[in-house]
């Protein structure tokens, strides 16, 4: 009889929960769910808690992730102003701001992704066509536009994703930039003269510089011998004149020198 009596006990509380599963249910932290009747949207929950519905088939309960979600881009070639090729990838965050109006449009997160991935690809080439090769491939910091391109693609992109898909765009960026092959293979040939350029300008000014110090030395060197022989001279003439007085006095009294020496 005990036995019996455990077993409804057990079997009540097993029907109580099923109840409870089928009218109950939770919208977990960083989740946001949607409520449908007879499969048309309701109710939109935003916050974390437990909520009441009437069971399925009349009322039906889609959750979604509502956390960040990253997109990368895919690497692929668009023109710039100038007419120039470049390889371009960019990367997004975004995250479902309208979650009915999600459920209504998209339905998935990986759809989700591919609508916004179009967006992003079709203001990508826009934007990008408005600004010439050196605002994005550049030896100078101070040229390079990265910040105010990202910042236009976002601006264009993030109005429409939020009105057709009920997403918010919270950021955009370059993720990846590259050259085609045929357009590296240009700008090495360029690079290659234009430093074949600069060295035969660095070979000519160093045969000038090393002919100037030639000369410099030469002439330094010939004012060197010059005031050598000059020199030389001079001291020779001074002998001579010495031995000359000494010739003189030599020849006018011969005998005095001559006891002076004894």
């Amino acid at each position: 009889m005990k036995r019996n009596t455990l077993l409804v006990v057990v079997g009540l509380l097993v029907a109580a929960l099923f109840v409870l599963l089928q009218v109950l249910f939770t919208v977990r932290e960083g989740e946001v769910a949607v409520v449908t009747t007879f499969g048309k949207p309701q109710r939109a929950l935003t916050e974390a808690g437990l909520y009441r519905r009437w069971p399925w088939p009349i009322q039906r309960v889609y959750t979604f992730d509502n956390r960040t979600q990253v997109l990368e881009g895919p690497f692929e070639e668009t023109l710039t102003r100038d007419g120039k090729n470049i390889l371009v990838a960019l990367y997004a965050g975004w995250r479902i701001a309208a979650p009915i109006p999600f459920l209504e449009r998209v339905g998935a997160a990986d759809q989700a992704a591919r609508n916004l991935d179009g967006l992003l690809r079709n203001y990508k080439n826009a934007v990008l066509g408005q600004y010439e090769f050196a605002s994005l491939v550049n030896v100078d910091p101070a040229a390079i536009r990265f910040e105010t391109i990202e910042q236009q693609i976002h601006d264009a992109v993030a109005p429409e994703a939020a009105e057709r898909y009920g997403i918010t765009l919270q950021y955009v960026g370059i993720r990846k930039i590259g050259l085609p092959e045929a357009i590296t293979e240009k700008v090495f040939q360029r690079m290659r003269a234009e430093r074949n350029q600069l060295a035969e300008r660095y070979r000519s000014e160093g045969e000038g510089e090393a002919i100037k110090i030639r000369a410099q030395a030469e002439s330094e060197r010939d004012q060197i011998l010059a005031k050598a022989e000059a020199a030389a001279k001079r001291i020779r003439a001074e002998g001579d004149a010495q031995a000359a007085q000494h010739y003189r006095a030599f020849a006018e009294n011969p005998e005095q020198i001559g006891r002076a020496h004894v």
